[in-house]
């Protein structure tokens, strides 16, 4: 199978979708590897260790024109050209907030394999360490910005000898949200974690039962109390493959006090808070709004390329295999997980939440695959 790994262009975006391990592994198996030039600087990786791992250093429209590209992030506008019959894409696609990216792929008959919606019993697997990095990056750049030099409160979010730390209200207590509160009690913060699902509920008092951290149900009431008191909000709810409901209202932001922070960890999937209306980035990554900070830079791991660039190469090279060795269709069947992953399958939506979010046709993959 002939794969390309491209350089991203998503402004902020430093990761790379393949390390030169991992093209390794592929030429050894057969396959060729078509990297464009300088897609892995940013993480370190120079042009001569994937050409020494037995890649091809090309072009971006050679990287393109491959029966699979693996990216990171969605592709953008200016990439909509090399879409085409069969071709498949890889990488972290979150297409429920791209709809133009959708409609594109539909119209080139494009596969699209989303690795945030893979999942094996229960747990998406490949999004895991990504979303582990947002949560302890989320509880930074909420003490970052909580500095009076940003228009912060101007307090030390956690606290010296004698000073209490600040309260850190976390929305969602999946991977991303006990990775930031584990980061947030660490430096003396005190935590309320806000959880709908009751199984979670007990397993987060009983791993926190010793520590500053309270638990509650996520409801209205317990909402509007715990933002209020809030000095970091971070929202780490997301759903797979479709866009989260607006559960932080105008009303609760307008209700916290001046100077505090909120870093919405899902918003490359739409995000939770009403009042962002927009998405930030590395360079500019803060708006003010309600006298509030927000926080809305939708790919949080691009800012530690090197560490992120690693864990989704740990995570992603087993499947490309199989598909490269196999097929797409043959992989399935030997890994039953990957078909939660296909989006779209030859341009046809295969993924519900996908077709219902975006109000488009989807039919199931088994279907798809069964007719194919």
């Amino acid at each position: 199978m002939k794969i390309g790994v491209v350089k991203e262009i998503k402004k902020g975006e430093a990761r790379v979708g393949m390390t030169p391990e991992n093209v390794r592994k592929l030429v050894a198996e057969g396959h060729q590897v078509f990297v464009q030039k300088d897609a892995g600087l940013e993480s370190g990786y120079t042009n001569d260790e994937y050409a020494n791992a037995g890649a091809s250093i090309v072009t971006q429209e050679e990287a393109w024109d491959v029966d699979m590209v693996v990216k990171v992030k969605e592709p953008l506008p200016e990439e909509y050209r090399y879409f085409k019959k069969d071709l498949i894409v890889w990488g972290f696609l979150h297409l429920a907030a791209s709809k133009e990216c959708v409609e594109a792929m539909r119209k080139a008959g494009t596969t699209a394999i989303a690795a945030e919606t893979i999942s094996e019993n229960g747990v998406l697997t490949l999004l895991k360490p990504m979303s582990a990095i947002a949560g302890r990056r989320a509880v930074f750049m909420g003490a970052y910005y909580l500095e009076k030099q940003h228009q912060g409160q101007g307090i030390l979010l956690s606290g010296i000898a004698g000073i209490p730390a600040g309260h850190v209200v976390i929305l969602g207590g999946g991977n991303a949200g006990i990775n930031a509160c584990d980061m947030a009690i660490a430096i003396g913060c005190r935590v309320t974690i806000l959880e709908i699902n009751q199984a979670q509920i007990a397993y987060l008092k009983e791993k926190y039962k010793n520590a500053p951290v309270e638990v509650v149900e996520s409801n209205t009431e317990n909402l509007e109390k715990h933002i209020k008191e809030a000095d970091l909000l971070i929202s780490t709810i997301l759903i797979p493959g479709a866009k989260p409901p607006k559960i932080v209202k105008e009303y609760m932001v307008q209700s916290m006090k001046p100077g505090s922070v909120i870093v919405d960890i899902a918003i490359d999937q739409g995000g939770t808070v009403e009042t962002i209306d927009h998405y930030t980035t590395h360079d500019n990554p803060v708006f003010i709004k309600h006298g509030v900070l927000h926080y809305a830079v939708p790919n949080m791991p691009g800012a530690t390329p090197r560490t992120a660039t690693m864990a989704l190469s740990n995570g992603n090279i087993e499947y490309l295999l199989a598909i490269a060795n196999n097929g797409l269709e043959n992989a399935m069947k030997h890994k039953p997980a990957l078909a939660s992953g296909v989006n779209i399958y030859k341009g046809t939506i295969t993924y519900e939440n996908l077709g219902k979010t975006l109000g488009l046709d989807y039919k199931p993959l088994k279907e798809m695959v069964k007719n194919d």
